[in-house]
């Protein structure tokens, strides 16, 4: 109810002076916020009754903050609430984006809420104009509208034209207090109007009256809703564009990538032109965990061979600093605007960060992850070294951690690949030019008694080993390898393991098909490791997408033979140092 009393006071505040006495304070908060709203002239009657309903706070409602109501009010004073709401700051959006997200309000009102510099960030990206006729069917506290209506309004130079503007903003909610904040936003951005309906973007009416009528859409869909999948969405904001109209949506990754909705890509591109994908950072709605990529399409033109848009980005400008996203330098997004719109020019693009395909290339329902077609970015020496040292760290913490382990180290390790043929240099090729990739052959580790194998899964700050396990012969894999895990973690097993085998999270196993060295094998874990970032929750590193083409490695410039000191040697060593260094003095 939070957020709902705070649309309520600050509407109220825009009305005039709360009296803040704790027994006067409700009525006088209803009383003025239910004037602001009957003043304006352009929100219908019906529509005024509704709104006033939707915010109007109860005894039950107000109980818990009355005791508090001065200081709050002090407060938004202290914030100038009144006179920032009439200029073009977003001061609503502001809040709510902060007070949802980290609120702890969004499960309940079942909102993963598109932060205010991405819906700005769309709306550059579809190049908004003053004469566009603006929707978004899911539009939550209104985020989108509120961008494309401050750029339509900024871009407008005329007294007309405005007016058009204030005309052309539709939006669609089904959350009554939801519904009601988004009405507010735009009620205070000057777009009175009324246009943001309080009701379903599938109901049978509702889309007779949005069917091609509007230019540009914006779109967050409700993530991974079984009644309501995200492409219904989807579908029903490109139904909604005339053609050639441009919708810019925010989407889980995942029907980007996974099979189930090949049949609905391929689909989709016989009908509308798919201009670009842009990966985000997965952080992007902490603290929800949800890898999101924005689609960009124009509406009713079928795709054919066009070329594809396709960029990733990791700064958006703010990281995860102590719980809350925090800026920092280094963004990225006016970059890929820029690239972008150099793209819909048809000139060449310039950026690291950014490429294009033939639209030939996703024809039969491929994948539209821009994890899948960006190429690798060229590593410094200083950084393959830094990646190759991480992959022994990585099992010497594992010894640290299961001091036994120093004791299964195959003595030998490094040397029982010396009969195969010898490793090609400076070649680069898929994976499974160089390694046999298989599946783990284990179930979970609670189906197998303590033992002295390693059990490998989808940890990864130790080797990706969680435990000691006795499991079958068969299923262990005696010689050592290279694992892979579900999320992309590539680790160097010196010893017999055992590795998940069940399920789309089961480890790869990389069994070389070339001669090769333990250096050179570190050398292939860091090649995978740096390419980690292809990979998440909802495109994880399936066999099938670990051996595709596009998905290459280069082997070393020359070969890389070890020293001296094996590995077995190393660990046996490292594993005395920490007993003789543990003990008391």
């Amino acid at each position: 109810l939070r957020p709902k009393v705070i649309g309520a006071m600050v509407a109220a505040m825009y009305e005039g002076e709360i009296v803040t006495t704790p027994s006067k304070a409700l009525a006088s908060v209803n009383s003025l916020a239910a004037a602001a709203i009957n003043k304006t002239t352009d929100i219908p009657k019906k529509k005024k009754k509704q709104l006033i309903d939707a915010l109007k706070l109860s005894g039950a409602d107000f109980n818990r903050l009355s005791g508090y109501i001065g200081r709050v009010v002090t407060i938004l004073k202290q914030l100038n609430v009144k006179a920032v709401l009439q200029t073009d700051t977003d001061f609503l959006g502001m809040f709510y984006e902060a007070f949802l997200r980290y609120g702890y309000d969004n499960n309940s009102l079942g909102i993963v809420f598109t932060p205010r510099h991405i819906t700005r960030f769309c709306v550059e990206l579809t190049g908004v104009r003053p004469k566009d006729r603006v929707i978004d069917i899911a539009s939550g506290t209104g985020g989108f509208l509120v961008a494309a209506f401050d750029r339509m309004l900024a871009q407008a130079k005329s007294n007309a034209q405005r007016e058009t503007v204030k005309s052309n903003i539709s939006g669609f909610d089904t959350n009554p207090t939801i519904w009601a904040l988004s009405t507010l936003n735009m009620f205070f951005r000057g777009d009175g109007k009324g246009h943001m309906e309080n009701g379903s973007c599938f109901d049978s009416h509702n889309r007779a009256l949005i069917d091609e009528k509007y230019t540009r859409a914006y779109l967050n869909p409700p993530f991974s809703q079984d009644e309501e999948p995200e492409r219904m969405f989807i579908h029903t904001a490109m139904d909604a564009l005339e053609p050639d109209g441009i919708l810019a949506a925010v989407v889980y990754a995942g029907i980007f990538a996974d099979d189930e909705h090949r049949a609905w890509r391929e689909s989709f591109l016989r009908e509308h032109t798919l201009l670009g994908m842009i990966s985000l950072p997965e952080d992007i709605f902490y603290p929800t965990a949800a890898p999101t990529s924005i689609m960009i399409a124009a509406a009713q033109i079928p795709h054919g061979n066009k070329k594809v848009f396709m960029s990733r980005i990791w700064n958006d400008g703010y990281e995860k600093l102590k719980g809350r996203r925090v800026p920092v330098p280094g963004g990225q997004l006016s970059e890929v605007a820029s690239a972008f719109h150099t793209f819909l020019k048809n000139k060449p693009i310039k950026s690291q960060i950014c490429t294009t395909i033939d639209g030939n290339m996703m024809a039969n329902g491929e994948e539209w992850s821009p994890q899948l077609w960006l190429p690798q970015p060229q590593a410094s020496q200083a950084e393959v070294k830094a990646a190759q040292e991480n992959v022994l760290q990585s099992i010497f913490r594992c010894v640290a951690h299961h001091p036994d382990m120093a004791d299964v180290v195959l003595p030998n390790f490094g040397n029982q690949y010396s009969k195969l043929p010898p490793l090609p240099t400076n070649k680069e090729e898929p994976l499974s030019f160089f390694f046999d990739i298989q599946n783990g052959k284990s179930s979970g580790i609670k189906n197998y008694q303590e033992g002295a194998t390693p059990y490998v899964s989808s940890g990864d700050a130790t080797n990706s080993v969680i435990g000691m396990a006795t499991g079958p012969g068969a299923e262990i894999f005696k010689t050592g390898a290279i694992t892979l895990t579900a999320f992309g973690n590539a680790a160097l097993q010196p010893w017999p393991f055992l590795a998940r085998g069940n399920g789309g999270s089961s480890v790869r196993v990389l069994i070389p098909k070339f001669n090769m060295s333990v250096r050179e094998l570190i050398w292939f874990c860091a090649q995978l490791n740096m390419q980690r970032w292809r990979f998440f929750y909802a495109r994880m590193a399936i066999k099938g997408r670990i051996s595709e083409s596009n998905f290459k490695f280069k082997s070393p410039k020359r070969r890389l033979p070890d020293n001296a000191n094996n590995i077995a040697k190393k660990l046996k060593k490292f594993r005395q140092t920490l007993k003789t260094e543990s003990k008391l003095w």
